[in-house]
């Protein structure tokens, strides 16, 4: 009878010890919409992380779309920078192919001014 109690505390303990798995934070991510010639889009989340995100298209792209809910810069391959705040469509001129993109941080923006003028006439490779 001893046994069979004790048994069952220790099933019990084990039973309740088994931590569930803890989730890693979600991240919010901005949907964006890459604009081609003759109607053809690309869709891709761009993670809110303010770090660089490969584009992964080819296509030369006119106008880029985001849903809204951050700021974003993106980078095409014959070096134009593209500004996308909140929900708008930004066009690209002239159309290109874009390299990366990222969501900049909120309190980056007050930065950007430094960070323009320190990084002018470099070529985006």
């Amino acid at each position: 009878m001893k046994l069979s109690i004790i048994s069952a505390i220790v099933a019990t303990l084990l039973a309740t010890s088994s931590a569930a798995p803890v989730e890693a934070p979600r991240q919010f991510q901005v949907a964006i919409t890459f604009n081609a010639a003759a109607g053809v889009t690309y869709f891709q989340y761009i993670p809110a992380d303010g770090e660089d995100h490969d584009i992964d298209s080819d296509l030369s792209f006119s106008s880029i779309t985001s849903a809204g809910g951050a700021e974003c810069t993106f980078y095409g391959i014959d070096g134009s920078v593209t500004e996308v705040d909140g929900a708008e469509t930004v066009d690209i001129g002239p159309p290109q192919t874009q390299l990366s993109g990222a969501r900049s941080p909120s309190e980056d923006r007050a930065q950007r001014p430094a960070r323009e003028a320190a990084t002018a006439g470099q070529a985006r490779v």
